[in-house]
């Protein structure tokens, strides 16, 4: 059964355990809102979400990075690492169930391997409490449990509502997505009244996978 953290106190609680707290999330993803509503309708439909994606991965760790959190980017799979090293943080889209606590969400597209492959390691420390990535064998940030950070923009009469939560996978999902949860913090969603609502655009889905292939 999922673990989730709705009320206030919980949600305050638990990023505190974790080295974080609402006001810094909150500031990153407004600071990431602001720089994607630089974009127009005459920009590529897919960069006001890249946009959003990348700086909320920036403004993350431009937050975190003094309080002694470290940048690390695995298999091209950008995180914020904590301090101790023991596990890490990534960003991505959500489906439109992000961020209510009744309802179970998913990422809003399908993952690569790289990502893939840290969800895998999560469902390994949760069953085996140790992965089977030798130290030696790791690049920075790989190995360790990798918390999610799911956002999802929802149009409203007044502007745009973005709700997010930072969540914990615990196994792959169907058709590439992620959507089982051994535990969720839900993160008070955040009103843009009067910016322009662009909800419908593609993302960078928080690491970039090249499939090489053998030619015939």
């Amino acid at each position: 059964m999922t673990v989730v953290h709705a009320e206030d106190r919980q949600v305050r609680d638990r990023l505190a355990e974790l080295g974080l707290s609402v006001q810094g999330i909150d500031g990153a993803l407004r600071r990431a809102e602001s720089e994607r509503n630089f974009c127009t309708p005459l920009d590529p439909v897919s960069l006001p979400g890249n946009i959003f994606w990348g700086r909320t991965i920036r403004f993350l760790r431009e937050t975190y990075i003094p309080e002694g959190w470290t940048s690390a980017s695995p298999s091209n799979v950008p995180l914020l690492v904590a301090p101790s090293g023991d596990f890490a943080i990534a960003a991505s889209s959500g489906s439109s169930e992000t961020g209510y606590a009744a309802l179970t969400p998913s990422t809003r597209y399908p993952k690569g391997n790289a990502v893939m492959k840290r969800v895998e390691a999560n469902r390994q420390l949760l069953l085996f409490g140790e992965t089977d990535v030798e130290p030696e064998q790791q690049e920075a940030g790989n190995g360790i449990p990798t918390w999610f950070l799911l956002y999802h923009h929802l149009k409203t009469d007044q502007g745009t509502r973005l709700h997010a939560e930072l969540s914990f996978p615990n196994a792959p999902g169907s058709r590439g997505k992620i959507s089982s949860w051994y535990e969720r913090i839900i993160l008070p969603w955040i009103d843009f009244e009067g910016f322009t609502p662009f909800v419908d655009d593609a993302d960078d889905q928080g690491g970039i996978d090249i499939p090489i292939e053998r030619l015939p």
